[in-house]
């Protein structure tokens, strides 16, 4: 959970028209000249950056940015402003917005084997954009009258009356492209990284790795993996298989694996300091200098925007942690303030302390939910804590509520300090180790063993081979 700021929604006046697709030669629906991409898309690319953040490495930002160049001069628009992010997210994905904006999410990176797979990834999302991918979905939601704001991180839909959501940005990157554009974005992406001298290869390794990670570890909640916002059946990867045969020639062959692993070595893996992280049920945030304890057996999800709680069995409960003001106002008045914009009216209210900091609680009726919310003064934020839940499951969930809002509390410099984010780091297997054992006492439960395994190459099923030198997730 990073600090939050409130943007509106971008909103263009766009004419309706047919272009000329630069990529496919086709004449397609779009209401957006080149010069109307680049604006949308330098503008979203701000948000974007604000809000989700941008990974604190200048080597690796140098080092995708070197690559994805390289591929942009071979593509079918290298005069575009082309930008090359790795924004500072645990998800596995990757995102392009119109006009050349290229993100990496920091949690892709660990899972790719090669520098190939890396050039090809970046060059399925410029195909997207010199296909005009993006730009033809936004112009369809104009024509539609839809808003553009999709941004909508992750809010359970059930509580949306009290949860406020951006619009703009990050709705441009979670656009979900049919079949159709996929498969250009594959053909021409392997174009892109053979004739830049790259394995064309890759992109099949990279999707049989996901497909083989999201088997192992499920979804991640926050930010959408890759394989939501890009399918890949088996039948695609087939047809993939085509167009990297295509593809290949005697210069498209570099992969740099040994260069590519040891760039890993130290990369920050899951939560960052930044953002905060989730350490079994508690989450701490060393950065704002506060922890606090969710129920025991709850699912933790840490986004840009918010932290939510949730019980693993299906139940009509969830809390929510969110940055909602500074302190220049009382809790009380912050309090007063949220909960009338979320049409929430107060049944009973009171100002405490909890740990010290200057507390609010009360507890708030709306249309079939009620909501027991702390507004906590801390470090010169001011934090809503809440627990939500229907009319009949309320008092169910008063207890976890409580302990949890109890539970929140500020952190010494000592304290934050010595909260480290897990790294990517290297080990030697020995003889009897399992990607279970491994996991358990070696990466201390910081990865799972079926997810270790993919970020190797190898089958859950399979054995590592004693003597070989590995990847890991070290926590510290």
């Amino acid at each position: 959970m990073a600090q939050y700021k409130w943007f509106p929604a971008v909103l263009l006046a766009l004419g309706v028209a047919c272009a000329t697709n630069p990529a496919t030669g086709r004449s397609d629906f779009n209401t957006m000249s080149e010069a109307d991409e680049v604006a949308l898309g330098r503008q979203a690319d701000a948000q974007v950056r604000q809000e989700m953040g941008v990974y604190d490495d200048a080597a690796w930002q140098a080092y995708v940015n070197r690559v994805g160049q390289a591929l942009a001069k071979n593509s079918h628009r290298p005069g575009l402003p082309w930008t090359f992010a790795v924004i500072d997210s645990p998800a596995v994905n990757a995102f392009a917005l119109p006009g050349g904006f290229i993100y990496l999410t920091r949690g892709i990176l660990p899972f790719l084997r090669d520098e190939a797979e890396l050039a090809n990834v970046l060059g399925h999302e410029i195909a997207h954009v010199t296909a005009r991918h993006g730009a033809q979905a936004y112009s369809k939601q104009q024509a539609a009258g839809l808003l553009v704001g999709l941004g909508r991180i992750f809010a359970p839909e059930r509580y949306q009356g009290l949860v406020g959501v951006a619009e703009g940005g990050l709705g441009l990157l979670f656009l979900k492209y049919g079949r159709d554009a996929e498969r250009e974005a594959d053909q021409f992406g392997v174009g892109y990284a053979a004739k830049a001298g790259w394995d064309p290869a890759g992109m099949t390794g990279m999707l049989g790795t996901l497909v083989r990670l999201s088997e192992a570890s499920g979804s991640r909640r926050g930010v959408p993996n890759f394989l939501s916002t890009h399918p890949a059946p088996e039948d695609r990867i087939e047809e993939l298989r085509v167009a990297v045969a295509a593809a290949a020639g005697p210069g498209s062959r570099t992969t740099n694996a040994a260069e590519f692993s040891r760039r890993l070595d130290g990369l920050v893996f899951g939560d960052s300091r930044e953002q905060g992280m989730v350490r079994g049920r508690a989450f701490v945030h060393p950065v704002l200098k506060f922890s606090l304890e969710f129920p025991e057996g709850w699912q933790i999800a840490n986004s840009a925007q918010q932290v939510v709680a949730q019980p693993q069995e299906e139940a009509p409960l969830a809390m929510i942690l969110q940055v909602v003001a500074d302190t220049s106002r009382s809790p009380e008045e912050v309090a007063r303030a949220v909960m009338a914009e979320a049409q929430m009216q107060q049944q009973s209210g009171q100002n405490t302390t909890i740990n010290g900091l200057r507390t609010f609680v009360g507890t708030y009726v709306g249309e079939q939910q009620v909501v027991r919310a702390a507004f906590i003064a801390a470090g010169g934020q001011t934090y809503l804590l809440a627990g939500m839940a229907t009319e009949a499951a309320f008092n169910s969930g008063q207890r976890a509520f409580g302990e949890t809002i109890a539970s929140f509390r500020p952190l010494s410099e000592q304290e934050a300090n010595a909260i480290q984010p897990d790294r990517v780091d290297s080990y030697t297997v020995r003889s009897g180790d399992t990607w279970a054992s491994i996991a358990q006492n070696i990466s201390k439960d910081a990865i799972g063993g079926p997810s270790l395994a993919v970020m190797n190459g190898s089958s859950p099923e399979t054995r590592p081979a004693p003597g070989t030198r590995i990847r890991i997730v070290a926590r510290r």
